[in-house]
């Protein structure tokens, strides 16, 4: 004859207030890594950055004619001359539409 073995088990306000608890936690995490990955893709710069250094490259081999604007799906382009200190610059601005980002880079004009 076998004998069973009585098991202990988890009554059933242990398993709610588990349950509500790892609800929390996740909810928490999923809250925070939401929030850092949004930060992260608004910080990056990495392609506006390239989309100036090809222009400041465009503009050195003189394939870029200056005063330059153009305005895609993800960004506002602008290359203007400004005359300041007795010194030409050129200047390249570019806008990011989704974040409304803003860099500039600045070079002495050609001559």
């Amino acid at each position: 004859m076998v004998i069973l073995k009585k098991l202990k088990a988890s009554s059933l306000n242990e398993v709610l207030v588990a349950t509500t608890i790892i609800v929390v936690v996740f909810g928490i995490a999923m809250a925070i890594l939401s929030n850092l990955l949004r930060n992260i893709s608004l910080r990056n710069t990495y392609e506006q950055n390239t989309v100036l250094n090809e222009l400041m490259y465009q503009y050195q081999n003189e394939r870029l004619k200056v005063p330059y604007t153009i305005s895609d799906g993800k960004y506002k382009v602008e290359v203007v001359q400004e005359k300041k200190l007795n010194n030409t610059w050129i200047s390249f601005e570019i806008t990011s539409k989704r974040s409304n980002k803003k860099m500039v880079k600045k070079l002495i004009a050609n001559e």
